[in-house]
């Protein structure tokens, strides 16, 4: 470890501090709870306890720079200056003490007193954060100095309940669990540091077992607690089916990782990407894992502890933690290297010390044991006996011996070890192993099950517990001398049969483990393609059942548009049938048969067989009425009335004929008017038939008397005039609203979103959404558009005329990519009824048409006296981060009950920035709404959209607001060794990406690309952040290796030079920033030449 440069002067106080091996420092998460013991939720209770206890804990922590208060010399000059820092996360402004701390001969910030970063939804957990200790003695006070600023700060009725898992807790939920992160630093290379992060590595089961704090859960362990005596009379404290850590079995997201391969074994070139690429988790969150040797700080974090009740037990975690880092530092010293512990092994002995703590079975890693040397002869043998150590707590005994020398080198005494002594060899009257969570079932059966007294004993006062551990157990039956003196028997060489039925084994489980997650994984697959499927055959029904409707309507149109055929009597369409007959060539015997006698044809019958649809009773009987009354003569009149028609028809029945005769066959084969056939049809295609069969006809000839009362007949029976109207104008409603365009060169999909059906305001935002053809817009930069909403009433006798509203938009180069939202405003003034809304999308340059839909919504009248208005919407030109809008209402009544929403429409989407739900005391309402506006939305145009809801009715008003008129993001790429503008082919370096922002936002993903020849792009590096940055915070990010591209072109050829550029696509929560908002600084364009 790398001394620092302020150095101490010797007197008797600073002459008794012992310095740690490395630097070590704590992140220490606890419980705020009531006096029952349960958490305080997110509310007005918690916020108030909570601003007391940061309040005295800042006037404490402020005073330790006083001389008047008893610190530590040697840690008051460390201290430079105490201070207040206001952070804001999830919309909230959070409180923090921050110490600057001299370390290393530079001044670094702290936050040492605060909630923890990741803020839970349900509660504020209080994380103590000590500063980077290089004394035993330092880190000891630190930590007792945080405790006493919170628990003499907190009100009177509340504790701080440090333990890894509420007891109260029903279930386990994110983020409302307390753990410990170790840090140990100051490491002289990279390689020592590797070496100290896999021995802790194979140590980790080892640890959690003796850690854990969290057994409890819904006020009781979850099986069975027994004490009783065993053969040396001690009491032996038993719990065979319950879990000694609710928090690790649980919290699989942020610790493990959960998976059967563990975590990688760590060599001397192994870089952070292959550690991120090894547990399968994206920078930065690959640090949320049990151990982690790439921090920022260059430290190896330790995240699997709970948070320890007593402080003396979490002094043997820090000096057993730096004993085998040093152990690990001096095997690499030596020339050799710390083995390599299989993964799967670390994984088995982790879960069964999560689930049985130190009662779990240990037998060490079979594929060490060929190794030999001192670290397999303590991991994988009993100290006392030689064999195989059977139980966890046998293998830290041998751990504690293999230790020995490193206990020595930093001065450890009795005290400092009690509690992992009595934890391993027991008292006089309790018999080992007890961990810390042992412990807690001993409190628990000894106060019959009662929960909260458990709880009442392990509580903090002034920073302390009620009663200590080593109080309440005694004194360890095996002292510091013991362990010193003890020999480690010799390694007893077991059986091949033992390792390899241990090593087949563990190597089934994970087969076994793999095998059912890649069922699982299969299992998913298949049914995300079959519901895939299903949706593809879905939609493709409902657009054959949408085909056939409108081809239903549009042949019912086309039967609305066409007059019917003039219905006649069956003897009329007889004669012009037979006339027809006669006139064209057909071949017929020679000798030709007279005609017969007149017939008189009855069509009664055939009029009865085709019913017309829907006919009233009345009509029926007048119709059929007519034909029944052979005796009444008619008049003259009449006569010559029903003659004259039947004249002018016989008389231009040659120039029909094809005609009819067309009509007939298409009846039959099409049957446009109706399916059934009526009686002069029918006839005449029997006629034609007939006549095509070389055989002979004989036709009635026709009378007048019988032809106008079939006339008269068929008319009667024929569709209504009301029911033809009624049908046309349901059929050009259905195909307006079908009738659809799509340009398949450059549209996939237009959809229409933000339409409601039914609405009672006069302003609304329709967003036309366009999903483009990859393959044609890839080579634009910028695309003009020209979208346009023809408004039309369908009642005609509406007032409302026919409006077009028109908005032209320059696309971004984001916006082409994949996918664009084009919003486009619709005012209906005071207009009431039902509309329907035909929107055009059209290329800017030549107008072409891209694609139309069709809506229909109606609008209500509102009465007067519910009438509200808006008077203002506005905000600042130019905007871009946290700004505020300004909105002025005007309500009907006072203390009315309303919702306000404003939302932002742009290219990019829809984003709802505020919604509240209140009840307003006057009627004029002045509110000044912050709000954090994206990047990716304000890169062009785009719009304010605010709707007011009370007392039933709505109002809504709209503002356009323009971009930023500055670049908000500075790109940056240095490389080592720096890059130059020209560079051969067989140039490489390690780049890494700089950002400046300039303003506060969330961004989820970075990709830096790479652009050759101003043609293709090519990503060469991706970062998942899901991070919140704040104005002007300079972010660096993982450097990478680049290597100069190819020049070969195709098989056989080569490029002389290249041209390559660097981009920067960043995303945020809403979609990608456009490139006109990133600046690029200090990356040159690069030229290269062929070596």
């Amino acid at each position: 470890m790398s001394n620092p440069s302020n150095k101490i002067p010797i007197n008797k106080k600073t002459n008794t501090l012992r310095k740690l091996a490395f630097s070590h420092g704590i992140e220490v998460e606890n419980f705020i709870t009531n006096k029952r013991g349960d958490i305080l939720e997110d509310g007005k209770e918690l916020v108030a306890v909570w601003d007391q206890m940061f309040n005295g804990a800042l006037n404490f922590l402020k005073s330790l720079t006083s001389r008047s208060t008893k610190v530590p010399e040697y840690i008051r000059r460390k201290i430079k200056r105490v201070t207040r820092k206001d952070v804001k996360r999830h919309g909230k402004i959070i409180r923090y003490v921050q110490i600057h701390y001299q370390f290393n001969g530079k001044t670094i910030a702290i936050n040492v007193f605060g909630p923890d970063p990741n803020i839970s939804q349900i509660t504020w957990l209080l994380e103590l954060v000590t500063p980077p200790c290089e004394y035993i003695e330092e880190l000891d006070w630190w930590i007792n100095t945080l405790y006493l600023a919170a628990s003499r700060s907190l009100t009177r009725g509340y504790n701080i309940q440090p333990l890894g898992f509420n007891p109260y807790q029903t279930e386990y939920r994110a983020g409302v669990t307390c753990g410990e992160h170790h840090h140990l630093g100051g490491f002289k290379s990279p390689k020592e540091k590797k070496a100290a992060y896999n021995m802790i590595r194979a140590y980790i089961p080892h640890l959690i077992a003796l850690s854990n704090t969290s057994p409890f859960i819904d006020g009781k362990p979850d099986g069975r607690t027994i004490l009783k005596k065993g053969e040396d009379g001690r009491t032996l404290i038993l719990a065979p089916d319950c879990v000694r850590s609710q928090r690790l079995k649980e919290n699989s997201g942020q610790l493990g990782p959960n998976i059967p391969e563990y975590l990688p074994y760590v060599g001397p070139s192994f870089t952070r990407q292959q550690f991120s690429r090894y547990v399968r988790k994206e920078v930065p969150d690959d640090r949320y894992v049990d151990a982690f040797p790439f921090t920022t700080y260059d430290t190896i974090e330790c995240r699997f502890f709970d948070v320890q009740y007593d402080q003396n037990i979490r002094k043997s975690i820090i000096i057993l933690l730096q004993a085998l880092a040093l152990k690990a530092v001096k095997i690499t010293r030596a020339g050799k290297a710390v083995p390599d512990v299989k993964g799967n092994t670390l994984y088995e002995h982790r879960k069964r010390a999560v689930n049985f703590g130190m009662f779990a079975k240990f037998q060490g890693d079979p594929s060490i044991e060929s190794l030999g040397g001192q670290f397999v002869k303590h991991y994988n043998h009993n100290p006392e006996t030689g064999g195989p150590p059977g139980k966890i707590y046998e293998s830290l005994r041998s751990l504690l011996i293999w230790l020995k020398p490193e206990f020595v080198d930093l001065r450890i005494n009795e005290n400092d070890l009690t509690p992992i002594l009595i934890m391993l060899w027991g008292t006089a009257r309790i018999a080992p192993p007890i961990s810390a969570a042992t412990y807690m079932f001993y409190l628990y059966e000894k106060n019959h099950g009662n929960i909260a007294n458990v709880i009442n004993s392990l509580a903090l006062i002034n920073g302390k517990p009620r009663k200590a551990f080593t109080e309440v157990l005694g004194r360890p039956q095996y002292s510091m001398a013991n362990l010193i003196s003890t020999k480690v028997a010799k390694p007893v060489q077991t059986a091949d049969i033992t390792r390899s039925s241990l090593a087949r084994k563990l190597q089934l489980e994970s087969r076994q483990r793999r095998k059912k997650t890649m069922v699982k994984e299969k299992a998913r697959l298949k049914a995300k393609q079959s519901l895939k499927t299903k949706m593809i055959r879905e939609n493709v029904k409902k657009e054959r059942e949408i085909e056939k409707k409108r081809q239903d309507r549009l042949r019912q149109l086309e039967k609305a548009k066409k007059p019917p055929p003039r219905h006649v009597r069956a003897s009329s369409s007889a004669t012009r049938s037979s006339s027809s007959i006669y006139k064209t060539k057909i071949p017929v015997s020679k000798s030709r048969v007279p005609p017969r006698k007149r017939v008189s044809v009855k069509t009664t019958k055939r009029t009865t067989s085709t019913k017309p649809a829907k006919r009233s009773p009345t009509r029926t009987r007048k119709i059929s009425s007519r034909p029944m009354q052979p005796k009444r003569k008619p008049t003259k009149k009449a006569m010559a009335k029903r003659a004259s028609p039947s004249k002018s028809m016989v008389r231009k029945q040659p120039s029909k004929k094809k005609v009819l005769t067309k009509l007939a066959i298409s009846n039959r084969s099409k049957s446009i008017q109706t399916t059934r056939k009526k009686p002069v049809q029918a006839y005449a295609a029997t006629a034609s038939r007939s006549a095509y069969s070389r055989k002979q006809i004989k036709l009635p000839k026709p009378t007048i008397k019988k032809r106008t009362t079939t006339k008269t007949v068929t008319r009667k029976k024929s569709t209504p005039k009301k029911a033809t109207a009624s049908t046309k104008a349901v059929s050009t409603q259905t195909i307006l609203q079908y009738e659809s365009y799509r340009d398949t060169k450059f549209i996939r999909s237009l959809t229409i979103s933000n339409m409601p059906s039914k609405i009672d305001y006069s302003t609304i935002i329709p967003v036309i959404k366009l999903k483009w053809r990859k393959s044609i817009i890839q080579s634009m930069v910028t695309y003009p558009i020209k979208i346009e909403a023809q408004v039309s009433a369908f009642d005609k006798r509406n007032r409302f005329k026919a409006t077009a509203f028109q908005e032209t938009i320059k696309l971004e180069k984001s916006s082409l990519k994949d996918t664009c939202y084009l919003p486009i405003p619709i005012n209906l003034n005071n207009s009431t009824g039902e509309f329907q809304v035909k929107f055009i999308v059209r290329d800017g340059k030549k107008s072409n048409i891209l694609g139309t839909e069709f809506r229909t919504f109606s609008r209500i009248k509102v009465p007067s006296d519910k009438k509200h208005q808006i008077t203002r919407l506005s905000i600042a030109p130019n905007q871009v981060g946290d700004s505020k809008v300004n909105v002025r209402i005007n309500a009907t009544k006072n203390n009315t009950r309303g919702k306000i929403t404003l939302w932002g429409i742009s290219q990019r989407g829809m984003m709802k920035f505020y919604e509240k739900k209140a009840k307003f005391r006057q009627k004029k309402i002045s509110l000044d709404i912050p709000i954090l506006i994206p990047p990716s939305m304000c890169s062009s145009q785009w719009m304010l959209y605010l709707v007011f809801n009370a007392r039933g009715t709505s109002i809504s008003a709209y503002t356009k607001t323009p971009p930023p008129l500055s670049k908000i993001i500075n790109f940056s790429l240095s490389g080592n060794p720096p890059l130059r503008s020209r560079v051969y082919s067989d140039f490489h370096a390690e780049l890494t990406p700089k950002l400046i922002f300039k303003t506060r936002c969330e961004i989820s993903e970075i990709d830096i690309l790479q652009v050759e020849n101003n043609k293709g792009m090519k990503n060469l590096k991706k970062y998942r952040l899901k991070s919140r940055i704040n104005k002007g915070e300079k972010f660096v990010l993982e450097s990478f290796e680049w290597k100069a591209p190819s020049m070969r072109k195709g098989l056989f050829g080569s490029h002389k030079q290249k041209s390559i550029e660097f981009y920067c696509r960043i995303v945020d929560n809403l979609g990608e920033i456009n490139d006109s908002l990133i600046g690029k600084v200090e990356t040159p364009k690069i030229t290269v030449f062929k070596k």
